[in-house]
């Protein structure tokens, strides 16, 4: 009986010491954060603002949220713009972001108006450039760039026929 208490404690105690061995090979092997990564660490969370979208007064909220296990980091968009005649329009989006190298990111879009779009995003520790649509659709860029602690810039622009780009959207945010 003895002799099979002392192999069991023999086995787990070598079993603990590969865990052991194991956890610090991977803590070794782990790469410093990249400044893309800051940035996603500071776009976490719940912005919101006033400015114009189409020329017509807007308000922007938007929230960041890591989700599926931590998989992709989640942009949920609300923008209530103000028409002329005094009406409220509403528009809704949201995008699936996954990193796949340091400073680039793909996303998938889908919005209110029933379209999706594939997404392509560069970053640094300033800002996230989210290059969005395809031939099929429409084309165009989002940036998202830190312009002071707890303000956020963004700006919307649509590409045009002959390749140049025109803004349609900017707002100023701040951290909610």
């Amino acid at each position: 009986m003895k002799q099979v208490r002392t192999s069991t404690l023999g086995g787990l105690v070598i079993m603990l010491m590969l865990c052991a061995s194991s956890m610090a090979r991977l803590n070794s092997s782990r790469t410093p954060e990249s400044p893309s990564d800051s940035l996603l660490k500071r776009l976490e969370g719940t912005w919101q603002g006033e400015g114009k979208t189409m020329g017509m007064s807007a308000r922007l909220r938007l929230q960041w949220e890591w989700v599926l296990s931590r998989k992709f980091l989640r942009l949920s968009l609300k923008n209530e713009m103000t028409t002329p005649s005094g009406n409220t329009q509403m528009f809704e989006g949201q995008a699936y972001y996954r990193s796949v190298a340091i400073g680039k990111f793909e996303a998938t879009w889908f919005d209110s108006r029933g379209w999706t779009f594939p997404i392509k995003a560069d970053a640094d520790e300033k800002a996230l450039i989210a290059w969005w649509g395809s031939a099929e659709t429409e084309q165009g860029k989002s940036i998202y760039r830190f312009v002071e602690p707890g303000k956020l810039e963004v700006i919307d622009e649509v590409r045009q026929k002959d390749g140049t780009y025109r803004e349609f959207g900017r707002f100023i945010l701040q951290r909610e």
